[in-house]
């Protein structure tokens, strides 16, 4: 009888242990799914926070020109294009340090910034520009006039040619969304993306359209004929990518403009302007190239009023003498060609509310994820 029992005991722990140890391993099973899909949850809400929520990115801008000349005196002039404030970008606290003649003059999008002196041989001048700037993400939507000439073709933007109208037609026919989003999807579809093109300020929308390909320069004319066709007004922004780097970490460069030259659109919908990146969309989700900034578009405004601009200062700059040095935002010329000039941009990254959103993102996941642990672990295993 003892035997009996003994046995029916040991029958009935090893019985039991068994169960434990699957209830262990379930539940390291359950902590590690756990552990898995919260990390992804949260790498996924990180992304989102970052590049989705409204936010405000603040840098430093600095530029120095650097003129030696090393024969001979010389009389030298030096235009500058400096970005203004607009609907999704603040340029504020510009500062200038030059000895010698200074003169600014304010455009459309743009100031103008002349700077002339005469140089000893063998001497250097120093020319100093700096200002803080705050481009914001998010949606991209204001106000503001219709200027005729944005309904219009012209030299580029051949939105009156057979060909664009009656594409512009046939992408807008099916009326399933808003037409220049339609037309936005076209663009970055039809297109390949050629980096060969990416110095060609020439291609024009209709050159674009028949050889399916582009830079983005190829890709904003396109988009701007084909909503001009359509009667929506749109023009082709210029400007640039400013380098999305760390905290106080300088990012220098041997160019006037701080990061790399690029173009876009900004179109009118509804009574309200909006910016789109049609070079953007294979890359990117419509969400982040459709009607928002990504906190990293300055903007030099109309690419036709900018050269308008630029033609002013070059022939400023060449009237009494011979252009040294040319780029996007910047015409150098000197009487003498033992001129040298040496240009560096440094960008400061000094806030970005971007991190803030994602702590804060970041911190409201991890509570509502622990509290649904909880519910769960009191529903599977209450003991």
């Amino acid at each position: 009888m003892h035997t009996a029992k003994n046995f029916t005991h040991v029958i009935v722990k090893n019985g039991t242990n068994r169960l434990s140890r699957k209830t262990v391993y379930s539940q390291y099973l359950f902590a590690a799914a756990t552990l898995l899909i919260c990390v992804l949850l949260l790498s996924i809400t990180a992304l989102g926070a970052y590049t989705i929520l409204p936010a405000k990115v603040n840098y430093h801008i600095a530029k120095t020109f650097t003129i030696t000349q090393h024969v001979g005196e010389a009389q030298i002039y030096l235009g500058l294009l400096l970005p203004r404030s607009g609907p999704y970008q603040v340029v504020e606290d510009v500062a200038v340090r030059w000895d010698g003649r200074q003169e600014t003059s304010s455009r459309a999008y743009v100031d103008l910034l002349k700077l002339s002196a005469e140089i000893p041989r063998e001497s250097e001048k120093l020319a100093a520009i700096e200002y803080d700037l705050v481009l914001r993400q998010g949606g991209a939507s204001w106000q503001a006039p219709v200027d005729r000439n944005d309904l219009l073709a012209q030299a580029g933007i051949e939105s009156d040619h057979e060909d664009i109208q009656q594409a512009a037609t046939w992408i807008t026919s099916a009326n399933r969304n808003d037409p220049a989003y339609e037309i936005f999807q076209f663009t970055s579809n039809y297109l390949e993306y050629s980096e060969t093109g990416c110095e060609d300020t020439n291609l024009s929308a209709l050159e674009a359209f028949r050889t399916r390909t582009g830079a983005c320069i190829g890709y904003s004319r396109l988009m701007v004929a084909l909503c001009r066709a359509a009667g929506i007004p749109a023009k082709m922004i210029i400007g640039t990518i400013v380098p999305d780097g760390f905290f106080s970490l300088p990012q220098v460069g041997a160019s006037s403009l701080p990061g790399s030259g690029h173009a876009w659109v900004e179109y009118n919908s509804r009574n309200s302007w909006h910016l789109a990146d049609p070079s953007c969309g294979p890359y990117y989700p419509d969400l982040l190239a459709f009607n928002r900034s990504d906190g990293q578009h300055l903007s030099f405004g109309d690419f036709d009023r900018f050269l308008v601009s630029k033609d002013e200062l070059y022939d400023w700059a060449t009237k009494n003498a011979s252009l040294m040095d040319i780029q996007l935002t910047s015409v150098f010329a000197s009487n003498s060609e033992q001129t040298e000039i040496i240009t560096e941009t440094t960008i400061r990254k000094t806030w970005d509310q971007r991190w803030l959103n994602v702590i804060i993102a970041l911190v409201a996941a991890v509570l509502v994820l622990s509290k649904l642990r909880n519910q769960l672990i009191s529903k599977y295993y209450p003991d």
